[in-house]
């Protein structure tokens, strides 16, 4: 049987069954402004994110200043993606007909899938801006994206969703609050779905760690992407059998159940990881392809040698524009 205190404790507790979930996601109340346990989370995680990618960056010969610029790109595509994925991939008839409330991020709705799409379509753009290939800037980024992925989801723990479906097993969790919400009471044991979520993005770094050590091909070749996509979603495509669907009420639920129970019905999160899937495993034969040295291995950038060729570059650009202003004078 789920134990639970008579009181209300900001923690966890797990003394005699499964442990009971009922933390208010607000951290911080000042006035009209609210600190949410999520929005930390967050932040924090697209710092580490911009960190490891900044580093790689330049550990490839790329200037500190080339990877700052890619920030502002990175957490666009996030935001943006990861909202219109969840209006378009999970609720489509909602939002066409009520396309106001696509802008209503506040109130909740982000799809990592949606938010996969926006990083391609980001990593594209850069490399295109940048002089750089898309594999270039994919692989320096793909680390990022795997611990970022488990730091959304430790977010998704704070606010009581994304969780999983009802089970009674030895570290299921009972989440209060998402029980409350959707009308089930007395709330149900569940899978931690969140957390299982956070070691396929550690699993997903481990693979790429393990492949960059045994040097199988150089960085900006490509199989990094191809490891990230493919190793992530298909641990993705396997966890969703143990995340609860993405309903709205008891009654929906019911229906999901009993229709799983007629035969295998694979999820929305399922069907979009294929695709996601196959695209890294082009990328995966794409790089192993290719001759190991047909891409060099990058060189840590020099700052000197990048300094030189900046005042270079500025000298021959001011003499250039002596010459243009002597000529008109002649």
């Amino acid at each position: 049987m789920p134990f639970s205190l008579p009181f209300s404790l900001p923690i966890p507790h797990a003394l005699f069954g499964a442990i009971t979930w009922d933390l208010d996601p607000i951290l911080l109340r000042l006035g009209p402004l609210q600190i949410r346990y999520y929005g930390v989370c967050f932040a924090a995680t697209i710092y580490t994110a911009f960190l490891l990618w900044r580093s790689r960056a330049i550990r490839a010969g790329h200037s500190p200043m080339l990877a700052e610029k890619f920030l502002w790109y990175g957490v666009v595509a996030v935001i943006l993606g990861s909202r219109l994925g969840h209006c378009f991939f999970y609720e489509p008839a909602h939002y066409l007909a009520h396309p106001i409330q696509i802008l209503y991020f506040w109130k909740g709705g982000l799809a990592s899938h949606g938010a996969t799409v926006g990083v391609i379509a980001a990593v594209w753009l850069f490399a295109r801006n940048n002089k750089l290939t898309f594999s270039q800037v994919g692989d320096y980024l793909m680390p990022s994206v795997a611990i970022a992925s488990g730091g959304v989801r430790i977010g998704n723990f704070f606010n009581s969703e994304v969780v999983g479906r009802a089970w009674d097993g030895p570290w299921a969790v009972i989440f209060t609050r998402y029980d409350h919400m959707m009308g089930i009471n007395p709330p149900i044991p569940r899978h931690p779905s969140q957390f299982y979520e956070v070691l396929m993005g550690l699993a997903a770094y481990g693979a790429i760690w393990l492949v960059e050590r045994k040097k199988i091909r150089h960085m900006g070749s490509g199989l990094t992407i191809g490891v990230l996509l493919s190793t992530y979603f298909s641990f993705r495509f396997v966890v969703e059998f143990f995340k609860e669907y993405q309903v709205d009420g008891i009654a929906d639920n019911a229906r999901q159940i009993a229709a799983a129970q007629d035969g295998l019905q694979l999820t929305m999160g399922q069907y979009l990881s294929l695709p996601v899937v196959a695209f890294g495993i082009f990328m995966i034969v794409r790089a192993l392809r290719q001759p190991k040295d047909a891409i060099p291995e990058p060189q840590p950038w020099d700052e000197a040698a990048w300094l030189a060729g900046e005042q270079a570059r500025v000298s021959a650009t001011t003499a250039k524009s002596k010459g243009k202003r002597g000529k008109k004078r002649k």
